[in-house]
C-alpha cells in the first residue's frame, strides 16, 4: 500500500492528472447540453484507473487533496476548451461533513477560470452512506447560495437514495447505469426507471439516464420521459469536448418541435434598481410592450409587465407612491425559466397547467445568460396550431405525417441544396395477407412496421403515404446500414402475425387481382433508394418520381435486398 502512496503523491505533487469530458444529451432536442468531468491517473501508472485512483486515494487519506486537484484540473482544461453549456462535477458528499474542507475554493476556481456557477453542477454520489443528513442539507444549501445546480448521481445504487432526494431537493437526478442497461429486456427495472422519472416531474427535477448503450435502451428511455441522457451510445469520454453528435443520433426537427428561440419579443431590460417612472416611460414609448425582464449581470432577476405597473399606478397616489420605488420593489420574482433550445412541448410538459395559466411571459436563457420573453400565450397558440396542422395531414392509422408535409421536407431541402437519399418502403403480398386475415391483423402490421421504422429512424423523417407504402429521407451516412437493419428485422418478425400452420407452410392460399386462387409467400419488404441532384431536382414532384422507379425496381428483388437507384433526376431532365 506504501507503494501505491507514494505513487499518488508523486501524481499530486507533479500535477498528473488528466480530465476526460463526457457529453450529457437533450433527449427532446438530440443536442448537448453539459458534460460530466471524469478523471483519469497516467496511462503507464497502477493508478491509471479512476477506481483504483479514489480508492488509494481514500485509505492513503489523502481523498480531498484528490478530489480538490481533480476539480481544479477539470475547470482549468473546461475553461481552455471554452466549453459550452453545462459542467458536472463529482463531489464525495462525505468531504462536506468535515470541518476542515475548504469553503469557497471551487468558487474562487470558476472565478479565476471565468466560469459562471450558474452553469456547474455538483453531483453527489448516492453510494456514500450519509449519517449526518442535516450537516449536508446545509452544505447543499451552501452551494445553491453560490449558484451552483445540485444532482444526485448513481440513483439507485447505494443506501439512501430517496431519503437523499427528499432531503436536499436536488435539480437533477442521475439514474444508476445498472438500471439503464437492457431496460427494454427487464420489465422491473423499467417499472423502476418509470417510477423515478414520474416522482422527478413532481417535485421539479430533471432526469440523466446514464450508461446508455443501445439504441432499444434510448428509445425506452425516451418513452418513459428521460430528459437528459449520457453513454457510450451517444459519446465516449474524450480529452477533446464533444460538440456534435453523430447524424443517426441527431433529431429531425419538424413543424411539431418548434424551439423557443424562435419565438423571443424584443429583449427590452431593465435594472433592479431603476426607478418605476423610468419603467413607465419606457412602456409609454413602446406600445408593443406587455412585459420587460429585470435583468442583472446577464441573468433575469425577475419580470414586471404593462398590467401590473398600471395597475399599481392606477390607485390613489399611485404616481406620488411608485415613481421612485425601484423595480425590484415590485418586480415578479417567479417566473417561468426556459432555455433558448427547448421545444414548445417541453413548456407543457414541465409546468403544470395551474401554473401556466397565472404567468402571461416567460424568460428564456441560455449559457450565456438572459436571451429574450416569450408570451406563454402565444407559445401555447403556436402548439395547439401546429398539433392541428400535424392531424390534418398525418396518416390517421399510425399518426405519421402524410403527403403534404413530406412534400414540405423534400422541397425545403431542394431549396437549401441539401444532399439527402429517398427511401421508398413498400410491403410485398400485403393485400393477399390483408383479404385473407381482415382489415384489423392488416392494420397491426402497418402499426408494427410504422413502429419498427421510427424505432430504427433515430429522429431521421418518415412519412406513411397510404396503405403499406412509407417514406424515409436521410441526411446522413448511414442510411444503408439503417435500411438493411430494417429489411432484416422485418424478415426476421413477420411470421408472427401468421398462424401457426400457415408460418411453417411459408405462405398463405388467396384470390390473386385477377380472382385465381394461388400461394403467396410470407410478407416481404421491398426497399428502393435514390439519390437527387438537388441541382436538377426542382421540387418534389422530381424526387418523388425517382422514389416511385426505385421502387419498381426495388419490387423485382421481393425484399431480398435493397434497390439503390443511379438514376439521381428524373428523364426528362437527365443528360
Amino acid at each position: 500500500m506504501a507503494n501505491l502512496c507514494n505513487e499518488l503523491q508523486r501524481i499530486l505533487q507533479q500535477q498528473l492528472l488528466s480530465p476526460l469530458f463526457q457529453p450529457i444529451v437533450s433527449l427532446p432536442q438530440r443536442q448537448i447540453v453539459g458534460y460530466e468531468a471524469l478523471i483519469r491517473g497516467p496511462s503507464d501508472s497502477p493508478l491509471h484507473s479512476p477506481v483504483k485512483l479514489f480508492d488509494s486515494a481514500y485509505q492513503c487519506h489523502l481523498l480531498e487533496t484528490l478530489e480538490m486537484s481533480c476539480r481544479e484540473v477539470s475547470i482549468r482544461e473546461f475553461s481552455r476548451q471554452q466549453g459550452q453549456g453545462l459542467l458536472f462535477l463529482n463531489v464525495n458528499p462525505l468531504l462536506l461533513l468535515q470541518n476542515d474542507h475548504p469553503s469557497g475554493l471551487t468558487l474562487q476556481l470558476l472565478s479565476r477560470y471565468g466560469i459562471d456557477p450558474r452553469s456547474v453542477v455538483i453531483e453527489l454520489s448516492e453510494q456514500y452512506q450519509v449519517d449526518d443528513s442535516d450537516l449536508l442539507a446545509n452544505a447543499v444549501q451552501h452551494y445553491r447560495q453560490l449558484g451552483f445546480r445540485i444532482a444526485i448521481d448513481d440513483l439507485g445504487s447505494g443506501f439512501s437514495g430517496l431519503k437523499l432526494w427528499s432531503e436536499i431537493k436536488p435539480d437533477i437526478i442521475k439514474i444508476d447505469r445498472y438500471f439503464i442497461s437492457q431496460l427494454d429486456q427487464d420489465p422491473t427495472k423499467k417499472a423502476f426507471v418509470r417510477t423515478i422519472i414520474e416522482l422527478a416531474k413532481t417535485t421539479g427535477a430533471r432526469v440523466v439516464a446514464e450508461g446508455l448503450e443501445t439504441p432499444a435502451e434510448l428509445d425506452v428511455c425516451e418513452e418513459l420521459g428521460a430528459d437528459y441522457a449520457q453513454g457510450f451510445l451517444l459519446a465516449r469520454p474524450h480529452a477533446q469536448l464533444v460538440t456534435h453528435l453523430q447524424p443517426s443520433l441527431r433529431m429531425h426537427n419538424s413543424d411539431n418541435n418548434l424551439i423557443i428561440g424562435d419565438f423571443l419579443l424584443e429583449p427590452a431590460v431593465v435594472t433592479p434598481d431603476e426607478k418605476l417612472r423610468q419603467v413607465w416611460q419606457l412602456f409609454e414609448q413602446h406600445s408593443e410592450l406587455a412585459c420587460i425582464a429585470v435583468v442583472e449581470r446577464c441573468n433575469a432577476v425577475g419580470v414586471l409587465t404593462r398590467a401590473a405597473l398600471h395597475s399599481l399606478y392606477a390607485g390613489p397616489y399611485g404616481r406620488a407612491l411608485y415613481d421612485n420605488k425601484p423595480v425590484r420593489y415590485v418586480m415578479q420574482q417567479h417566473f417561468v425559466r426556459l432555455d433558448v433550445s427547448c421545444s414548445i412541448d417541453e413548456v407543457t410538459q414541465n409546468w403544470p397547467s395551474s401554473q401556466l395559466s397565472d404567468l402571461a411571459f416567460c424568460v428564456v436563457d441560455d449559457t450565456q445568460g438572459y436571451r429574450g420573453i416569450v408570451s406563454l400565450q402565444r407559445l401555447l397558440e403556436q402548439q395547439t396550431a401546429a398539433k392541428l396542422q400535424h392531424a390534418r395531414y398525418a396518416n390517421p392509422l399510425t399518426l405519421l405525417p402524410g403527403n403534404v408535409p413530406l412534400h414540405r421536407e423534400i422541397d425545403r431541402l431542394l431549396q437549401q441544396q441539401a444532399e439527402f437519399r429517398i427511401a421508398y418502403l413498400d410491403l410485398d403480398h400485403f393485400k393477399a395477407f390483408n383479404d385473407f386475415y381482415g382489415y384489423s391483423r392488416g392494420d397491426s402490421v402497418i402499426l408494427w412496421l410504422a413502429t419498427l421504422l421510427q424505432t430504427e429512424s433515430r429522429g431521421r423523417f418518415i412519412a406513411h403515404i397510404g396503405g403499406d407504402d412509407f417514406v424515409m429521407l436521410f441526411q446522413d451516412e448511414e442510411w444503408e446500414w439503417c435500411l438493411r437493419r430494417v429489411q432484416q428485422l422485418f424478415s426476421q418478425k413477420i411470421g408472427r402475425f401468421y398462424d401457426e400452420d400457415l408460418r411453417l407452410a411459408g405462405g398463405i392460399d388467396a384470390y390473386s387481382r385477377r380472382g385465381d386462387m394461388r400461394f403467396f409467400p410470407l410478407m416481404t419488404l421491398s426497399i428502393g433508394i435514390a439519390h437527387p441532384d438537388v441541382m436538377q431536382c426542382r421540387c418534389h414532384h422530381d424526387v418523388a418520381a425517382l422514389a416511385a422507379s426505385a421502387k419498381q425496381q426495388a419490387k423485382q428483388l421481393g425484399g431480398q435486398d435493397l434497390f439503390i437507384s443511379r438514376r439521381r433526376a428524373p428523364h426528362k431532365l437527365a443528360g
